[in-house]
């Protein structure tokens, strides 16, 4: 490059260095004020697509992006024990403010991040001394609950459970054996039924303190048994709604597990072979109200479902690849969910799985086969496979599905652009539902429509204060309801919701 071009392309770079736009600030702990090192900062654009910068706070905590364009941002914090914050936003659940920057404007941001919310106290035995190495279970507040996280106790029998996002949960004491005493399983209000737990409310920047309870003397039953490992490495699981555990297995093949509180369970055998590169599995639902000590599992071939699909008029339908989803379902919680190649047959572990068809604009679940004929197909199915079968998993489908349309429109009556509608399914049973729920975006003129929707009751709601809101903040919103049948086209207007 010569000496005059060096000059041309220096002046060049110096003009767009003096227009570009920078964003710098400082991310800070919201309770104290103290800066937060190493927490990770993310910037991207509203155009589309978003074109995503990050970087991390130095040791002040502070963060800079330079050279950018004129246009409009958003900012975002995370760090490791922080709830995430996008800066400008009203509830840690809503969406943040967009930065609008013109050519040559500098904004400085402080960014203040919550702790997430915690339960602590004690588990007590009978004389109220404090229970040492004791698991304690946390779950969401719902039928039946669902286990998210589980510690033990100190030498003192005190429990902490962090990371906890705002909302009511559940407590819970496992099972536990010692030298002279068994508990039983007890929810914080010293009970052992779910319908008589106490539930706890959690608050970011809160530690709910002194959740103390007793759990329930009571007998613990052993389970022990054999699994036949001619084939391969076994491994042996117990699920229920507290847990799954793991048991010890011996060179023979005779497992057993730590001492258990009566109730049902299910037993998972898997043999993996990896010179044969193969598994077979064998599984149990069991009852136990007493000891159990000479189960017998024999792994047989994996089962395999074969999706398939047809209309209302019985006629096949193609689906695209991955419009089926599929999730492992056991009593404590749901497995991971994972895209099918539909309608390709797939192997799959043992036991009680659900199924959904993926939401589309262009039809709708209206039936699912075998399944509960009478409730709504359009969100998760159950299905139980037996070890070593085949098992067919139809859904009709209604190619003329129900779609919703209106106006969002602002408290003085005139039409809102930009705004989210959710989407909620009102008589799907909650554990049915397929998450996150349904949304789009109003037009420019403020109108906008869901298709896709099979038959039912739906709930919408209208709001930029929320990024994706639950059934409690549906409800609190005094979201409308309404019903579609399928393949009509239902009417609603919708006010702008506001969090005040």
């Amino acid at each position: 490059m010569s000496q005059a071009a060096q000059k041309t392309f220096l002046a060049a770079l110096a003009a767009a260095s003096l227009h570009a736009a920078a964003i710098r600030g400082m991310v800070v702990e919201n309770q104290s004020g103290y800066p937060l090192a190493r927490a990770t900062v993310m910037l991207e654009t509203v155009q589309n697509p978003p074109d995503p910068k990050s970087l991390r706070t130095n040791l002040s905590g502070i963060f800079e992006f330079t050279g950018l364009p004129a246009g409009t941002y958003r900012i975002s914090a995370a760090k490791l024990g922080f709830a995430p914050v996008q800066y400008g936003q009203k509830r840690w659940f809503s969406p943040g403010m967009p930065i609008a920057l013109s050519a040559g404007d500098t904004a400085d941001l402080t960014i203040r991040m919550p702790r997430y919310g915690g339960i602590s106290g004690t588990v007590f035995d009978e004389n109220d001394v404090g229970l040492p190495d004791h698991e304690v279970g946390v779950y969401t507040n719902t039928r039946p609950p669902r286990l998210l996280a589980h510690a033990p106790t100190d030498d003192r029998g005190v429990y902490r459970l962090g990371s906890l996002r705002p909302g009511k949960y559940l407590i819970r004491s496992l099972a536990k054996s010692y030298d002279d005493e068994s508990y039983l399983p007890t929810f914080y209000g010293d009970s052992p039924l779910v319908d008589e737990a106490h539930a706890i409310e959690v608050k970011l920047d809160e530690e709910v303190e002194h959740m103390d309870f007793h759990p329930a003397p009571g007998r613990l039953f052993t389970i022990s048994g054999r699994i036949n490992t001619i084939q391969g490495s076994p491994v042996v699981t117990l699920s229920s709604d507290t847990g799954t555990e793991m048991a010890t297995i011996d060179g023979q093949g005779n497992f057993t597990f730590k001492p258990v509180a009566p109730g049902q369970y299910e037993l998972l055998g898997v043999v993996t072979s990896e010179r044969a590169r193969s598994r077979w599995a064998a599984f149990q639902t069991i009852t136990v109200d007493r000891d159990l000590s000479s189960l017998y599992l024999n792994p047989s071939a994996l089962p395999t479902v074969q999706f398939d699909f047809v209309d209302t008029a019985g006629h096949p339908v193609t689906m695209p690849e991955g419009s089926v989803m599929l999730r492992r379902k056991e009593p404590a919680a749901e497995g991971q969910t994972q895209d099918v190649k539909a309608p390709d047959a797939i192997t799959l572990l043992p036991g009680r799985w659900e199924v959904a068809v993926k939401p589309a604009s262009t039809y709708s679940a209206v039936k699912f086969e075998p399944g509960d004929s009478a409730g709504r197909a359009d969100g998760w199915n159950e299905i139980v496979l037996p070890q070593g079968s085949k098992t067919t998993a139809r859904f009709v489908l209604s190619l003329q599905p129900a779609t919703i349309a209106g106006m969002v429109k602002n408290p003085n009556g005139e039409a809102l652009a930009g705004v989210p509608v959710f989407v909620e399914p009102y008589d799907l049973e909650p554990r049915k539902r397929i998450e996150p729920m349904r949304w789009v975006i109003a037009d420019a003129q403020g109108h906008y429509q869901v298709s896709g929707l099979a038959a039912g009751a739906y709930r919408l709601l209208a709001s930029f204060d929320y990024e994706m809101p639950d059934s409690e903040q549906m409800a609190a919103a005094d979201a409308k309801t309404v019903q579609v049948e399928d393949g009509a086209r239902a009417t609603l207007d919708l006010a702008e919701f506001v969090i005040h």
